[in-house]
């Protein structure tokens, strides 16, 4: 089965609450168990980050459906690529909320390092979910 990891950014809606985002994880959790997508959800309070991995069909879908949710709007594909092995194979989907604007250096850097690693081919089993993955842990220690 050929895995796929998409990562996207997009930006809350105004009236967006905590409410959505538990919403957003009691529907990942209960849907994606039976289509074998995994990833996590990093949200600041403005900003969304989600990592997705799975089959492609799958993934693609999925993310078909987050497109049209109104929760959200300025949708931005950051990375779309075929991996060998998943990030986060144990996590239906894996949550963070962090402090309100950390995310947008982050979603601003991602996209440029997702091209430069196109120039430097991923390690077996090494994903950039897994790389942003560490980027951001480093982010939060700093903080």
């Amino acid at each position: 089965m050929a895995l796929l990891e998409l990562i996207y950014t997009s930006l809350a809606k105004p009236q967006s609450s905590a409410e959505n985002v538990k919403d957003i994880l009691e529907s990942s959790q209960r849907n994606n168990p039976s289509t074998g997508v995994t990833g996590l959800l990093l949200f600041d309070g403005d900003r969304y980050i989600q990592i997705l991995e799975g089959d492609v069909e799958n993934v693609e879908n999925l993310f078909e459906v987050i497109s049209a949710d109104p929760r959200h709007y300025g949708l931005e594909l950051l990375h779309k690529g075929p991996i060998v092995d998943r990030a986060f194979q144990t996590w239906r989907m894996a949550y963070e909320a962090l402090p309100k604007g950390l995310l947008d250096s982050l979603a601003e850097n991602i996209a440029v390092y997702s091209m430069e690693s196109d120039d430097e081919p991923l390690g077996h089993g090494e994903t950039i979910g897994a790389r942003l993955n560490g980027m951001f842990m480093d982010a939060i220690a700093a903080e």
